[in-house]
């Protein structure tokens, strides 16, 4: 393996958050061991062209061979980012983001005139809908993972409020139009040398929809020291602790487990932890309050990264409930911790929640889906050592994710990419290899 230049995209970077910001990070730390990486990205705070500067200051002090790129916005983005401090528009809107895109496109131009890289890898985001265009500068170019072709289940949007519902619906359409009719993110696909996707539905809707043949990988993997075991005491429990995370907001659809609380609590003692804030946080601390379960709830709000540590440590289960998902970094996060998921049975989860270190829900209608949430929850409440039998399994298919897996297929895609662009410009050489003869 010879050591690389890499330009890297990542929109969103940040070591104390999670989500997508966190793919980066964990990236970074751990590539950057083996290659010399040149990231620019558009936000480590809230919005794009904002950057939190103690997250800033953290990221160049703690990583060698990875030179830091902020990409500011413009007038324009700054315009719709006051906006939507205001809730009138989403900075996020693809037209602020194709704008930023494109200041990328052009001081990426100017740096690969400057000074010499082996490829270009476009990290994120993970959504596939907007390309940028770095696909188009004359280097091997790998794409992913990638996610968001896929639309959520009609059962689990009919539940959403109108509002939830018109978002998923406006977002189906406008999968329908991209992936069949937008020839930008064709070419995109097609230029590219290598792509990753981030689950198996994702790998064949980019096969069907843009004949790309993609290498199967979840966006994040495990950074984090996997224990071989885990404390006896742990396991017996009286009180079932369970753990939410996420943003509250629809597509999270934390109100699906708000709705199994009640039933729950007839049949076993519980403590549900939520780490995370959002727009529907009101309405659903009240939701809580008037069916007398929220004193059985802590509200965290957002948390960075090591409290979600900290909280998986006294956790017994970990829940997803979100109507569309690529892979949350929470299942990582949660494995590595020893902590089982119950999450329904659809995008990544479908992928990575096996009967070893979960319990994944069908969806077949939305009574259904509560009846089961209630009846899994209440069988582990009443049976810690089945508790104990998952938590061990997740410990297990974790050793399944880690870094060191991931780099090593990196690695391999890298080289990959680098050979078919050099199988189509025979005259290229890249820096690696100039390295390697000289």
């Amino acid at each position: 393996m010879s050591r690389k230049k890499i330009l890297l995209l990542a929109y969103q970077v940040s070591p104390f958050r999670g989500s997508e910001y966190s793919v980066a990070w964990n990236y970074l730390q751990e590539m950057s061991q083996e290659h010399e990486i040149t990231v620019i990205y558009g936000k480590s705070g809230d919005r794009i062209g904002e950057f939190d500067p103690g997250a800033e200051e953290s990221m160049r002090k703690s990583l060698s061979h990875v030179h830091f790129i902020p990409i500011k916005s413009g007038n324009l983005v700054k315009l719709m980012n006051g906006l939507n401090r205001r809730s009138l528009i989403r900075s996020a809107s693809l037209l602020a983001y194709r704008i930023w895109h494109y200041r990328v496109y052009r001081y990426a131009l100017e740096l690969i005139r400057q000074q010499s890289f082996d490829l270009i890898h476009f990290l994120g985001p993970i959504g596939y809908r907007e390309p940028g265009y770095l696909w188009k500068l004359p280097l091997p170019y790998l794409r992913g993972p990638v996610g968001g072709l896929n639309n959520a289940s009609p059962v689990l949007i009919k539940n959403l409020s109108w509002t939830g519902r018109l978002k998923q619906l406006l977002r189906s359409g406008t999968n329908y139009w991209q992936e069949r009719f937008s020839s930008r993110i064709r070419k995109a696909f097609i230029r590219a040398d290598a792509v990753l996707a981030a689950t198996r539905e994702n790998q064949s809707l980019l096969q069907k929809y843009f004949q790309v043949t993609a290498e199967y990988l979840p966006e994040n993997g495990i950074i984090e020291k996997i224990p071989k075991l885990l404390p006896n005491e742990k396991f017996s429990f009286k009180t079932i602790n369970l753990i939410w995370i996420g943003s509250l907001d629809a597509r999270k659809s934390l109100n699906i487990l708000l709705e199994v609380l009640p039933e729950i609590k007839k049949q076993i003692h519980f403590h549900l932890d939520i780490a995370g804030d959002g727009p529907l946080k009101q309405a659903l601390v009240a939701y809580a309050e008037y069916h007398r379960i929220n004193a059985d709830i802590t509200w965290y709000g957002q948390c960075p990264r090591q409290k979600i540590f900290d909280l998986f440590q006294s956790s017994h289960v970990h829940i997803i409930t979100s109507c569309m998902e690529g892979n949350p970094t929470t299942i990582w996060e949660a494995m590595a911790a020893g902590v089982p998921t119950i999450s329904l049975d659809h995008c990544g989860m479908h992928d990575t929640i096996c009967e070893q270190c979960g319990i994944r829900i069908p969806i077949r209608n939305h009574e259904q889906i509560i009846t089961d949430f209630a009846s899994a929850i209440c069988y582990l409440g009443h049976h810690p050592e089945e508790v104990k039998r998952l938590s061990e399994g997740a410990l297990r298919c974790a050793q399944k994710y880690t870094w060191d897996k991931r780099r090593t297929f990196f690695n391999r895609q890298y080289d990959i990419a680098i050979a078919r662009y050099c199988t189509k410009h025979p005259g290229y050489q890249s820096q690696a290899t100039l390295n390697e003869r000289g």
